[in-house]
């Protein structure tokens, strides 16, 4: 699967989810793993953008002017700020503060991605707060591992991320809820993850200023689903 395919994937994972949240379907809640498949694809993205940009400058620049405008937006339908945008480039920045500590001292690097993971998701940051950024140091760090060893890596990861529901089940013991939530928010992004293991290592179709579409498609679907949502709860 080419680079262009899993983006395609990402981007009707991540439209299905916040149309959906407009729209609310009466659907068994399997189908809501569809829209928890994109979250893990953009930030597989971030580290295979940070292996192969050729300006690492441009590269942050970009995802910080998309971020600013999918802000109002991203407020507009959810109501609360801190777009996944903002989560990307935090990531991205880390990738590089990572290299550069490793590259002072061994093992530094490690440290210094490990102190913003633990302040991103203590202070709450942007959208997946530590944890998200802690999955783009995971899906860089093991880039040229076996499928079969990243597997078994995520099987552990993506479960014990989910702390708050580890603690639910020893809290309320098994309920239909806690099991739900599971399935949501562990099982359902780790379907996101399996698809990252099909990346053949190519970009796939591309055309001219194809990288913007993702950047543009971001805010903008925002901005339509938002107003709508406004327009339907009667808020203007």
């Amino acid at each position: 699967m080419s680079f262009f395919a899993l983006k395609v994937v990402a981007l009707l994972s991540m439209l299905w989810d916040h149309a959906t949240y407009v729209w609310p379907l009466d659907l068994p809640f399997a189908a809501d793993y569809i829209g928890r498949i994109a979250a893990p694809i953009f930030l597989f993205s971030i580290a295979n953008g940070y292996w192969h940009t050729r300006n690492l400058k441009r590269y942050a620049l970009r995802l910080l002017i998309f971020a600013c405008l999918a802000e109002y937006p991203y407020y507009l339908l959810f109501g609360f700020h801190g777009s996944i945008m903002f989560t990307l480039l935090l990531g991205l920045l880390t990738l590089k503060l990572m290299d550069w500590g490793n590259g002072k001292r061994a093992g530094l690097g490690y440290l210094l991605a490990a102190g913003v993971v633990i302040a991103a998701e203590h202070f709450a940051l942007a959208e997946g707060k530590g944890r998200y950024i802690l999955f783009i140091l995971a899906f860089y760090l093991t880039d040229h591992w076996p499928v079969r060893k990243k597997a078994l890596l995520w099987l552990f990861l993506m479960p014990l991320s989910r702390y708050r529901l580890i603690w639910m089940f020893f809290s309320e013991q098994f309920t239909w809820r806690w099991f739900h939530m599971l399935c949501i928010n562990a099982l359902g992004p780790l379907l996101g993850v399996a698809f990252t293991f099909c990346y053949n290592g190519k970009r796939g179709l591309a055309f001219p200023g194809d990288k913007y579409l993702w950047y543009v498609f971001y805010p903008a679907h925002l901005l339509l689903l938002g107003l709508v949502n406004a327009k339907i709860q009667g808020l203007w």
